[in-house]
């Protein structure tokens, strides 16, 4: 199950600056996943995320996705994880990466 968690508008000076003249906007979801574990007969939940990335190209949308699914049990990890990826405006192509590196240091 898919929960919005938060969004951003990327900085348009900061788009200028490489050469973006069109708003940029970033979503950020929690993805909750239930599975039976029928050795104990019970409910597995594991957090994972969704980072989507949406252009307005003149009149023209552009949508970019990542969805790293399954990453831990914890919630209180996952949303620690989304508020820096949105503090940091992180996009889908480097999400992966990121999380990757958070996941080391936790």
């Amino acid at each position: 199950m898919k929960h919005f968690y938060a969004g951003t508008f990327m900085n348009q000076e900061d788009l200028r600056g490489i050469g973006i003249e069109y708003p940029v906007k970033l979503d950020y979801y929690k993805i909750k996943h239930s599975n039976i574990n029928e050795v104990y007969d019970e409910y597995e939940i594991k957090f994972g995320i969704e980072v989507v990335k949406t252009s307005y190209i003149n009149e023209k949308i552009k949508i970019e996705n990542a969805e790293i699914s399954e990453l831990t049990e914890d919630e209180n990890i996952v949303n620690n994880i989304l508020d820096l990826l949105k503090k940091n405006q992180v996009t889908p192509v480097s999400a992966q990466y990121v999380v990757e590196d958070l996941l080391k240091e936790l």
